[in-house]
């Protein structure tokens, strides 16, 4: 049974940066000052961010993979009270390899509006500039850390059609090439890093040859990989 609320009653799915503060549109700020408190990933993260936007400071919950099931109900009693919510990730967009499922689940359940706020992207964001198939694409999130579980994620992945995205660690990004390589040495590869920071650039060829290719291997990564498929 749908609960009643008030029509205050909302949780405003609200993104971050992915690398630049400028990535953060007016809609974004006018989202967050509408909220009564703003669960978060890092307190400190988000509060560092609403100092530098010169918003007043929210009240902060931390909402983490590890509490999420516990504050998810505590939450949404809030919102139903008459409280505007926030959710927000240390970068991007929520619930993309990040929590919040639990909580926008939740809301929907119990009647409260969901407001998801459009913005920033890393897997768009890496998609549109990689030069690979974008009418189709499959995103995964991060890659098993174990290689055998990685290797199998990579060949499921490499079996379909799509373009398939992953994020990957800069200290895990050779290894994952190297298996990339191993399964199928000409398979196009992209690797976006640090994308709208200063130094953001796209590292195209097969993983041998990005390997092989001198940059550094820092900052967040997007991974994308052509699809097992002939080109049009």
């Amino acid at each position: 049974m749908i609960s009643q609320c008030s029509k205050m009653s909302k949780l405003k799915i609200i993104p971050s940066h992915i690398g630049n503060i400028s990535d953060i549109s007016t809609h974004i700020v006018e989202s967050i000052k509408e909220c009564d408190f703003i669960a978060c990933e890092d307190t400190r993260v988000t509060g560092i961010l609403l100092k530098k936007l010169g918003i007043e400071k929210k009240e902060f919950l931390s909402y983490t993979e590890f509490n999420q099931q516990k504050k998810t109900p505590y939450i949404a009693e809030r919102i139903l009270k008459g409280e505007v919510g926030g959710l927000m990730t240390d970068a991007g967009t929520p619930l993309v390899s990040d929590p919040g499922f639990y909580l926008v689940r939740e809301c929907i359940e119990k009647g409260i509006i969901i407001e998801s706020v459009p913005g920033p992207s890393a897997v768009i964001t890496a998609l549109t500039g990689s030069g690979l198939p974008t009418d189709s694409f499959a995103f995964y999130g991060f890659l098993p850390k174990k290689e055998g579980k990685k290797k199998e994620k990579l060949k499921e992945a490499m079996l379909r059609n799509e373009t398939a995205i992953f994020f990957e660690s800069p200290y895990r990004i050779d290894k994952t090439l190297t298996a990339i390589s191993e399964l199928e040495g000409e398979r196009r590869v992209v690797v976006a890093r640090e994308l709208t920071k200063r130094f953001e650039e796209y590292i195209r060829g097969t993983a041998s040859d990005i390997l092989e290719a001198k940059w550094e291997r820092k900052g967040e990564i997007v991974l994308l990989i052509y699809g097992g498929r002939i080109d049009k």
